[in-house]
C-alpha cells in the first residue's frame, strides 16, 4: 500500500483562498493522503464557511477542525497532533500546488531512506522562470536553506537545483517524516514568527551524519503574495519588522545558541540592515 501522507493548512481570515486550494488538493492523483485544516478564522463573509463544511462532509479524506486563533506554531502542532500519515506535508492557505502530482512528488522523494524532510520550489504568482542570474547561482545554491555564522537564514527557494543537506524546512511547500517532526519535540509553540528555525535548531540537533534535510526543484508551489489576510506579516512596518527580528534573536537564537549573545552587536546591525531592506521591498 502507498505511503499516507498529511498535508497539514494552518488558515486564518482567508477563506476564499482555502477553498480554491482545497480545490487543487482535491484533484491530486495520489490516492493514499488526508487533508488537515486548523480553521481558525475570525471573520467570515458570504457563505464561506457552510461551503467548507460542505466539503469536508463530501470528501473523507478532508478534517476540518476550528479553534479560535492559535497562533502559527500551536496551529502547526495541533495539525501534527491530529495527523495519521507517516508524511507530514505543510501547505499555507494562500498557496497552490502547481501540478496534481504535487503530493506524489512530495512522498516519492522518501524512497531514500535517509531523508527527513525537504523543501519544495516556490513559484512566485504563476511565474515559473529561474529568476536568478547564472553569475550568483553558484553562491545562492551554496546559501540556499542554510544559516549564516550569525543564524540569520538565506533562502533562495526559486532555484531549480536539488540541493542535498540544507540546514531548515520552510513554512510551505515542506515536508517530514512525521516521526522525525516528534523526535524533534515539534514547533515552539511560544514564539509568534520564526518558529521554523526552532524547529530547525531542534531538527540539527538529533540528526546524525547519514540523515539528511534537502532542498528540491520538485514539488513546485505557487505563492500568492497578492492574498490578504492570514499573520499579515507582508504588510508589517518598520516598527513591526524591527521586533521581528529582534525576537528572533532572543527567543530563538539565543534559545538554541546561547554561546552567540557575544555577537549582540552583530545581530543588532543586522537587524537593522534586514529591517530596512524588508521595507525598501515592501
Amino acid at each position: 500500500m502507498d505511503t499516507k501522507a498529511s498535508v497539514i493548512v494552518r488558515s486564518f481570515n482567508r477563506l476564499p483562498a482555502l477553498l480554491e486550494l482545497l480545490d487543487v488538493l482535491r484533484t491530486q492523483k495520489y490516492k493514499n493522503f488526508e487533508i488537515i485544516i486548523v480553521e481558525q478564522s475570525t471573520n467570515y463573509e458570504g457563505n464561506d464557511w457552510e461551503k467548507l463544511n460542505e466539503i469536508e462532509a463530501e470528501d473523507h479524506r478532508i478534517k476540518l477542525l476550528k479553534y479560535t486563533p492559535l497562533g502559527g506554531p500551536k496551529a502547526r502542532n495541533e495539525g501534527v497532533k491530529n495527523a495519521t500519515g507517516e508524511i507530514l506535508i505543510f501547505i499555507d492557505d494562500d498557496d497552490l500546488p502547481f501540478s496534481d502530482q504535487w503530493v506524489a512528488e512530495h512522498v516519492e522523494a522518501y524512497k531514500d531512506p535517509m531523508l527527513i524532510g525537504f523543501t519544495g520550489r516556490h513559484v512566485l504568482n504563476d511565474k515559473t522562470g529561474d529568476p536568478y542570474k547564472d553569475w550568483v547561482k553558484p553562491f545562492f545554491k551554496k546559501k540556499c536553506m542554510r544559516y549564516s555564522y550569525l543564524k540569520f537564514p538565506y533562502t533562495y527557494a526559486q532555484l531549480k537545483v536539488n540541493i542535498k543537506g540544507v540546514e531548515w524546512l520552510h513554512g510551505t511547500n515542506s515536508s517530514v517524516r512525521r516521526k522525525w517532526a516528534i523526535k524533534a519535540g515539534l514547533w515552539d509553540e511560544d514564539i509568534r514568527h520564526q518558529d521554523e528555525h526552532s524547529f530547525a535548531f531542534k531538527l540539527n540537533r538529533i540528526l546524525d551524519e547519514n540523515h539528511h534535510i534537502d532542498f528540491r526543484q520538485k514539488p513546485e508551489l505557487i505563492r500568492r503574495t497578492d492574498i490578504s489576510g492570514g499573520m499579515n506579516k507582508r504588510n508589517f512596518n518598520m516598527i513591526d519588522e524591527f521586533k521581528n527580528q529582534l525576537n528572533f534573536c532572543f527567543k530563538v537564537i539565543y534559545r538554541y545558541h546561547k554561546h552567540l549573545i557575544i555577537l549582540f552587536p552583530f545581530h543588532i546591525a543586522s537587524v537593522v540592515i534586514k529591517t530596512v531592506k524588508f521595507k525598501i521591498m515592501n
